[in-house]
């Protein structure tokens, strides 16, 4: 009865999907029963993958007891898996989360730049370039262009991509990937959200280039924004999902 429950994934693996012992009325005594008899029997399969919702906690422990082992959280579901096959490839739950980083610039030349709320007893860190982090199912510049506009009010348009940082120190134990683009504005005001900022203002970037206070790591991304080619954004419409189901960025041209 379970093994009909299974479907298979692109990759050699087999899958049950979340809802589905709830849905058929699955026992835990006949789950650890299958776990125990037939699933061993699933040689041609690399991998088992077993998601769960919250009607279905009570099959986590017999499925460890299994060896299955725990590999992500997501929303209202927990997804183990098993190896079938001992070499068995098996990819890693997401390992990293991405932020983003908007120079943005206004008709008068100036650089957006703003100032985070000190952590409590901390004086005002230095300006830097506006950002965040990117949701999920969100594309980059999407990402980029809300983060600009939430906390400061700004309306901008995205021109390219010019840099990215990587490291290791992210939240949770992940790493963090944090690029960085080029954007353009026709405001010269701001409207701050000061429950996200501090405080946000155009700034001349050749007088923050020479501010002994500002920090090197914002002065070489303004340097960049200001000099550095740009990844533009390209539309290839036959390409999988079609421009609104991924993003596609070059080089461009000099």
């Amino acid at each position: 009865m379970i093994t009909e429950l299974l479907a298979e994934n692109p990759y050699g693996a087999v899958v049950l999907n979340a809802g589905r012992l709830h849905q058929a009325g699955v026992s835990v005594q006949l789950f650890s029963h299958w776990l125990q008899t037939e699933l061993p029997a699933l040689k041609q399969f690399k991998l088992c993958w077993l998601t769960l919702n919250e009607y279905e906690t009570a099959f986590i422990a017999p499925a460890l007891l299994a060896g299955f082992h725990y590999h992500h959280v997501q929303d209202s579901t927990l997804t183990l898996v098993k190896r079938l096959q001992a070499d068995a490839y098996l990819p890693l739950a997401a390992t990293h989360s991405i932020g983003v980083g908007a120079a943005v610039f206004n008709p008068l030349g100036q650089i957006l730049l703003v100032q985070e709320i000190p952590l409590p007893g901390k004086k005002p860190g230095y300006f830097k370039l506006p950002g965040g982090m990117v949701e999920t199912k969100e594309h980059f510049v999407a990402a980029l262009e809300r983060e600009v506009l939430e906390e400061t009010g700004v309306t901008a348009i995205f021109q390219g991509w010019f840099a990215m940082r990587h490291h290791h120190q992210g939240q949770f134990g992940a790493s963090n990937l944090y690029i960085v683009a080029k954007l353009l504005s026709e405001q010269t005001d701001v409207v701050p959200d000061y429950t996200e900022i501090a405080a946000a203002a155009w700034f001349d970037p050749q007088q923050f280039l020479l501010d002994p206070k500002a920090h090197p790591y914002n002065k070489l991304l303004i340097q960049a924004a200001l000099n550095g080619a740009l990844w533009q954004a390209r539309e290839l419409p036959e390409y999988q999902a079609g421009p609104l189901g991924f993003e596609l960025f070059q080089a461009s041209k000099k």
